[in-house]
């Protein structure tokens, strides 16, 4: 048996496994009915839902997991609620509930963000604790970037020393311990943290490339050789399809919508493209600064206009294990679709935001929350699902009506 062949069975096997784990999902959510998703009704339920998120804020200005401790000592909590709470103050004063703005939180968050940067310049907790230092870095750099220039002065120090950090992290060459390979060069690595410490590197993906680059992008300019990189990074991710997969190996588990299987024997697994992974990469070509009509960005729209869905990830195979694993990863989608949309809006994709938004209205709970059945991407935690569903409804506020008026788009 080849050993392409015995990966396969260990990695069908995995995914067997999660599904055990997911076996509830047998009643999961079905298509939202129609709702009128006007400004007016998305911004009701973005003041429910930040409210909850700012009651869970720390004193100490972090956000902590209760559920998971890959997420408990605050920093990568903390830097995602901070992305998004910046994302929301950009909508105005006027669209925020009174008591509980979103303003509030965001000074005491970029605080405890900024107070502990480690000597090699990422985020991390004031006992020296790291959560995915790379994505928190990024994160924290996004939320600053949204600031307005008074307000980000007083920071410049710190964000200076965050840039290095992103442009010292970048794989720029494969390492003998083979935890960076020629394939790698060019993108960012999950895990991050020293980089003048091999094993602080790790494979590189589209989901944390995106994010550096984004957040490198005011500085782009001085860093041409760094953009050059992740440009033929990207280029080599993409696949034939046009569209993105996490990693480039087929068999990774972190590849959620696995690989197509292979016409015979002797030919390779290819990885799945999927919505998630898709959107990221068209995202990161756009932060490389490519033209709307770069074969590469013109590629990756014509994927997701070819799955324009917006209650499930596209891309998954249609069998159980597949539709669980593309459930977990809902919220993530949405967010990285909506910023798909907003960028390019003209496409057949960008024109479901308004249905994109009638889902998170309609997957809201009670208490103002969001949370998935599925627990592959943490998104069974409402501290992650509610930032998530937060930072795509933000910028969905922004394009929406502020009144429907097709009957057919009302619900009861």
């Amino acid at each position: 048996m080849s050993a392409d062949r015995r990966w396969g069975i260990v990695a069908t096997a995995t995914r067997l496994a999660w599904l055990v784990a997911l076996l509830p999902l047998a009643d999961r959510l079905q298509a939202a009915p129609p709702i009128a998703a006007s400004a007016t009704k998305i911004n009701a339920a973005i003041n429910r839902g930040a409210g909850w998120l700012v009651a869970q804020q720390h004193p100490d200005g972090a956000w902590r997991s209760t559920s998971y401790t890959q997420l408990n000592a605050g920093p990568g909590a903390t830097a995602l609620a901070a992305a998004t709470l910046a994302e929301l103050n950009t909508r105005g004063p006027e669209a925020s509930a009174p008591g509980a703005p979103p303003q509030a939180a965001l000074g005491p968050a970029l605080s405890y963000l900024l107070k502990n940067l480690a000597p090699a310049g990422h985020v991390r907790d004031a006992s020296g604790a790291d959560e995915y230092p790379t994505y928190a870095t990024a994160l924290t750099l996004i939320a600053l970037n949204q600031l307005p220039a008074a307000e980000r002065e007083p920071h410049a120090a710190a964000i200076r020393k965050m840039q290095a950090y992103l442009v010292a992290a970048q794989v720029t060459q494969p390492l003998p311990n083979k935890l960076a390979t020629a394939d790698d060069v060019g993108g960012w690595g999950l895990v991050g943290g020293d980089p003048t410490d091999p094993s602080s590197f790790r494979t590189s993906n589209v989901s944390t490339t995106r994010f550096a680059l984004e957040a490198l992008q005011p500085v782009a300019a001085e860093h041409p050789e760094t953009f050059a990189r992740a440009k033929a990074f990207l280029a080599r991710r993409q696949q034939a399809d046009g569209g993105f997969a996490f990693l480039s190996d087929p068999l990774d588990q972190l590849n959620k919508a696995g690989a197509n299987d292979p016409a015979d024997d002797k030919a390779p697994f290819i990885a799945r493209s999927y919505g998630t992974t898709t959107a990221d990469g068209l995202l990161a070509l756009r932060a490389c600064g490519l033209a709307d009509d770069d074969p590469h960005v013109a590629a990756a729209i014509a994927w997701l206009n070819a799955h324009p869905n917006v209650d499930a990830v596209p891309g998954f195979a249609a069998d159980e294990v597949s539709t669980a694993m593309a459930d977990g990863l809902y919220y993530y989608y949405a967010a990285s679709l909506v910023h798909a949309m907003a960028a390019y809006p003209e496409a057949d994709f960008g024109r479901q935001s308004h249905a994109l938004a009638n889902e998170l209205l309609y997957r809201q709970r009670d208490d103002g929350t969001w949370a998935n059945l599925a627990s592959t991407m943490r998104e069974d935690d409402p501290l992650v699902a509610t930032t998530l569903a937060l930072n795509a409804l933000a910028a969905l506020s922004k394009n929406q009506p502020e009144a429907e008026t097709n009957p057919a788009n009302q619900r009861e």
